[in-house]
C-alpha cells in the first residue's frame, strides 16, 4: 500500500480496491449468517447444506482476502486526511492488520476443525478439499472452541471499523468513508453536500 503524499488529487481508492473491500464484506455477512442459521435447521439434511456453504464462502473470503493483500502492494491509495493525528492514524494501521489477520486465521481454523471432526469441505458442493490433519476429537473440540472466540473477534474488529468511518463521516466531517464508497454513492453525497451548502448559503 502507497499512500499518496505527493498526489493530493488522488482522494478515493482504485476500482478494484473498492471492490475487494465491498465483495469481502458481503462475504463476511453471508458466513455469520450461516453460521447463526444452522442450529435453526430444520432437518439435518439441512444443517448440513448450510455448514457446507459457510466452509465453502470461508474458503471464499480466505482467497479474497489473500488477494487483496496481493493488491495491496501494487496499489495507490489516498492520504491520510491533512489533520488526522499520527496516534489515530497508528490505531487505523494496526485496526486494519488485525482485520486482515483475523480473516485469514478464521478460515483455516474452520477447515482444521472440519479435518480434526473427521470431514472435510466440500467447496459449493463442486469437490472436496484434501484434509490438512488427521481425525482427532479432542484436538477437534479446541479448534472449535477458537474458531468461535475468533469468530467473535472479527465481529467486534467489523463493529469497530464501521463505528471508526462512521465517525470520520458524520463527526470529523472527511473523506475516509466516502474514499471507500462505490461510485454512485460518492455522487449521490456530492450533491446533498452541495445542496445542503447551498441551502445553508441563502439562509
Amino acid at each position: 500500500m502507497l499512500r499518496s503524499d505527493g498526489d493530493p488529487e488522488l482522494r478515493v481508492f482504485d476500482p478494484t480496491t473498492r471492490i475487494l473491500h465491498w465483495l469481502t464484506l458481503l462475504l463476511v455477512i453471508t458466513i455469520f449468517v450461516l453460521a447463526f442459521s444452522i442450529d435453526f435447521a430444520s432437518s439435518k439434511a439441512e444443517a448440513i447444506i448450510l455448514i457446507q456453504l459457510h466452509r465453502s464462502f470461508g474458503v471464499t473470503v480466505w482467497t479474497a482476502t489473500l488477494g487483496r493483500l496481493v493488491w495491496r502492494q501494487f496499489a495507490r491509495f489516498p492520504n491520510w486526511p491533512a489533520d488526522m493525528p499520527p496516534i489515530m492514524r497508528l490505531a487505523a494501521q494496526l485496526s486494519e492488520y488485525a482485520l486482515y489477520a483475523l480473516l485469514l486465521t478464521q478460515p483455516v481454523l474452520g477447515l482444521l476443525w472440519t479435518n480434526a471432526y473427521g470431514d472435510r469441505a466440500d467447496i459449493f458442493f463442486l469437490g472436496r478439499l484434501p484434509a490438512l490433519i488427521g481425525r482427532d476429537r479432542a484436538f477437534a473440540r479446541r479448534l472449535g472452541e477458537a474458531h468461535a472466540t475468533v469468530g467473535y473477534l472479527l465481529l467486534g474488529m467489523i463493529a469497530l471499523h464501521a463505528s471508526a468511518a462512521l465517525y470520520h463521516h458524520f463527526w470529523r466531517r472527511d473523506d475516509t468513508l466516502r474514499a471507500m464508497l462505490p461510485q454512485g454513492r460518492r455522487r449521490r453525497d456530492a450533491q446533498l453536500g452541495a445542496d445542503e451548502s447551498q441551502r445553508l448559503s441563502q439562509r
